[in-house]
């Protein structure tokens, strides 16, 4: 029943007429729209909080926009009465208020080839590029750092750091002894859940840039995305 009203909802809130929309506007307020006919449609409140936790989530999965992410927690607050996965939420928009531009990236652990533990500030002495990627993902382990080594040749007042996000040790060092990715600095995430939380991690395209003090320039943009050389020049 929830996956029909999912699909319901889909149906109901596309908007027809939106070439003066960005991507990034368009899927805002197509998910706000899910929410408005959520809240007036379902009167069983069981029912409307997993549909607007549903929403949520995928919604936040897929945005890369701290204003756009700003406006849908805010409506979502709004209608849901789930108290236990609205902390969740919760947690996630407390992230993303840490993560503005002119903000320092809050402090995660890192973890070394030598099993080292790194505070993650203490890497920070130029501008920076930090990435994402995990060992069941082969194809954007591979084409992320290609890209990253075109990017490092062309800007190279920048450092690219790579964080691997869930395999462990013996695994990241063996699948990064196939490669030769010269000139990144390879680190392993010691605490994915503090990470995740921290840094609202929940996507693997996430590209987080800083500059020379480690303050954000840019906590939510994708390497892939057309624009992303914008944010190094």
């Amino acid at each position: 029943f929830v996956n029909y009203l999912s699909h319901m909802l889909n149906n109901m809130s596309t908007i027809n007429y939106h070439n003066h929309f960005t991507e990034v506007d368009l899927a805002l307020k197509t998910n706000i729209n899910k929410m408005n006919i959520a809240d007036t449609l379902i009167k069983n409140e069981k029912i409307k909080n997993t549909i607007l936790n549903t929403i949520a989530f995928q919604y936040l999965l897929e945005d890369q926009n701290i204003v756009n992410n700003n406006l849908f927690i805010d409506t979502y607050y709004k209608y849901s009465t789930d108290k236990t996965y609205k902390n969740e939420i919760l947690k996630i928009g407390n992230a993303i208020q840490l993560l503005k531009p002119n903000y320092d990236l809050p402090i995660v652990e890192l973890t070394d080839a030598n099993e080292n533990k790194i505070l993650s500030d203490k890497l920070i002495s130029k501008n920076t590029v930090i990435f994402f990627w995990t060992g069941t993902a082969i194809t954007h382990f591979e084409t992320v750092h290609k890209k990253v080594l075109a990017f490092k040749r062309k800007y190279p007042k920048y450092q690219f750091i790579a964080i691997n996000l869930n395999d462990t040790q013996e695994e990241w060092k063996d699948m990064l002894s196939n490669y030769n990715f010269s000139g990144i600095t390879e680190l392993r995430c010691a605490n994915f859940e503090d990470l995740k939380t921290k840094w609202a991690i929940n996507k693997i395209n996430r590209t987080i840039i800083l500059d020379d003090n480690g303050r954000i320039k840019n906590a939510f943009t994708n390497i892939f995305d057309v624009n992303f050389e914008d944010n190094l020049k």
